[in-house]
């Protein structure tokens, strides 16, 4: 008996995954990126997107946010200004070609309605039809940063909800048809300490993904740079942080765009340095990956 339901089961899911299957083909060599926030897809998938894009694919940003609250002794109107122009320099410095700002303020997604910011995101996947997705993980422990877990849960959910036809009908009148994307990379800073525990298998749970970003380190390094607004204000807080406390790093000691620049190539150079520990790599970032694997038993395949 239990076989059978096992079999029927199976069948079912089987069934369920004909129609998306044959629209998997049907995509763009295209990778787009969701993020929350401006630095977080830089810092923590940057790297890997640099080399898809070297590899001859097309790079879409889409940013959730405004960044308005991330500066230091500048108005909201101002910070949003200035960072929708520095992440469009990050971008264009990773190979990105196209960069669409959504505005939706930041650190207040949790007032926007799910469904409103969901089918945003869904659209935008309609549209580019990508290949390859990268999204906030809302999954993740530890990170403060609440927008990463309202956005990553929209994005999620666009992915899903972007390959069936009863969400967002009135695209059909535009034919704008539905789409199913094959591959799915999760990004997250890197303070969750099971984020490399395989949970499940493949088939049910996207698992730990690592990749090798010594080609595009540097890179990297420069589309970090590159957002001078949200680095001032970090080193800024982190300066003020150490006075409060007594301390001292002698790299700020004197702020100016030399020492944040060296300050964030630190940063960047030490989050690759983690990320390759356990591999072959010398510089690495890592994932939870959702790829052919995902639910789609072995036997099927």
């Amino acid at each position: 008996m239990t076989r059978r339901i096992l079999a029927f089961v199976s069948l079912m899911v089987l069934a369920s995954l004909a129609p998306l299957a044959a629209q998997i083909g049907e995509t763009n060599n295209t990778v787009v990126v969701i993020t929350s926030d401006a630095s977080n897809y830089v810092l923590h998938a940057g790297g890997t997107v640099a080399k898809m894009i070297e590899d001859g694919m097309e790079g879409i940003l889409i940013r959730i946010g405004n960044d308005e609250k991330d500066s230091w002794d500048l108005s909201p109107e101002e910070t949003a200004l200035r960072t929708k122009q520095e992440s469009e320099a990050a971008a264009k410095i990773l190979g990105i070609s196209k960069v669409i700002s959504l505005g939706f303020r930041s650190s207040d997604f949790r007032d926007v309605p799910f469904t409103t910011m969901r089918d945003r995101l869904s659209y935008y996947i309609r549209v580019h039809k990508p290949r390859v997705l990268f999204i906030p993980n809302p999954h993740t422990q530890y990170d403060r940063n609440h927008d990463r877990y309202y956005g990553g849960r929209a994005a999620e959910d666009a992915w899903r909800a972007a390959a069936f036809k009863n969400y967002l009908p009135a695209m059909k009148d535009v034919d704008l048809g539905t789409h199913v994307t094959p591959e799915v990379y999760y990004f997250a800073p890197l303070v969750d300490p099971a984020r490399r525990e395989p949970e499940s298998t493949g088939t049910f749970v996207p698992q730990p993904k690592m990749t090798d970003i010594s080609g595009t380190l540097e890179k990297k390094i420069k589309a970090a740079q590159a957002l001078k607004t949200i680095n001032h204000s970090l080193a800024m807080r982190l300066k003020q942080r150490l006075d409060s406390t007594d301390r001292r790093l002698p790299l700020l000691d004197r702020v100016d765009e030399a020492s944040i620049n060296k300050l964030v190539e630190q940063r960047v150079r030490g989050l690759a340095r983690l990320s390759a520990e356990g591999t072959d790599f010398q510089a690495a970032e890592e994932f939870r990956y959702a790829g052919v694997e995902y639910r789609i038993p072995a036997s099927y395949r």
